[in-house]
C-alpha cells in the first residue's frame, strides 16, 4: 500500500520531468521518454524520429536474426528469417532515404540497440527446437513492439512522408505477425 502511495506521490514528477524532457527533443537526440515507454504509458505519440528509429533497430534485429537461423534453424525457418532480413534490407534503405529527405538528420546506429542485443544474445545460447521456439517468440515480440509504434504514430503524425511510409508498411508488419502467429499456433498442436 505504501509503494502505491509512493508512486501516486511522484507521478506529477514523472509527468513534469517528461514534459521538459519532450520540450528539449530534437530529431538528433534520440528519444529517452519513447525509448523508456513513458510517451506511451502517458498517451503520447512517437515522432517521426522515433518511428525511424524503431523501424531502423527492428530491420537489424530481423538481418542478425536470420544470421543466427542460418545457423541454427531448420530450412523453413532460414527461409523465413532470409525472407525477413531482404524486406528488412530494403525497408531500411527506406528509413535512410527518408531520414535523409525529411532532414531529421538522425544519427542511425549500426548496431541494434542494448534491448534487441541481448534479445539476440538469447537466441546464440539455444539450440535445436529450443532456438526454433525461442526465434518465433522473439519474432512476434519485436513485430508487436513495430506494430505498435506504428499504430500509435498514424493516430498522430508529424510528417506527411513519414506518415505515408508508416501507412504503407504497417499493414505488412501486421501480416507478416499474423503469419507468425498462425504459424506458432500450429507448431504448438503439433508439439502438443
Amino acid at each position: 500500500m505504501r509503494l502505491i502511495a509512493g508512486l501516486v506521490a511522484i507521478l506529477p514528477a514523472v509527468v513534469i520531468m517528461s514534459g521538459v524532457i519532450a520540450t528539449a527533443e530534437t530529431p538528433r537526440k534520440h528519444s529517452l521518454i519513447e525509448a523508456v515507454g513513458i510517451k506511451e504509458l502517458v498517451g503520447w505519440p512517437p515522432n517521426a524520429a522515433d518511428v525511424l528509429r524503431y523501424l531502423h533497430q527492428f530491420n537489424m534485429f530481423q538481418v542478425q536474426a536470420a544470421g543466427l537461423a542460418d545457423a541454427r534453424g531448420d530450412d523453413s525457418l532460414r527461409q523465413y528469417a532470409f525472407a525477413q532480413a531482404r524486406l528488412a534490407r530494403e525497408r531500411d534503405q527506406q528509413v535512410v532515404k527518408l531520414n535523409t529527405f525529411t532532414l531529421l538528420s538522425i544519427d542511425l546506429p549500426n548496431q541494434p540497440n542494448v534491448i534487441l542485443s541481448n534479445e539476440l544474445a538469447g537466441l546464440r545460447g539455444a539450440v535445436g527446437r529450443r532456438f526454433i521456439a525461442d526465434f518465433h517468440a522473439k519474432q512476434i515480440q519485436e513485430f508487436h513492439r513495430t506494430v505498435d509504434v506504428m499504430r500509435r504514430y498514424l493516430l498522430h503524425p508529424d510528417n506527411d512522408q513519414i506518415r505515408r511510409f508508416a501507412a504503407e508498411q504497417l499493414p505488412l508488419l501486421e501480416r507478416d505477425l499474423e503469419m507468425l502467429e498462425g504459424r506458432e499456433m500450429r507448431e504448438d498442436r503439433i508439439a502438443g
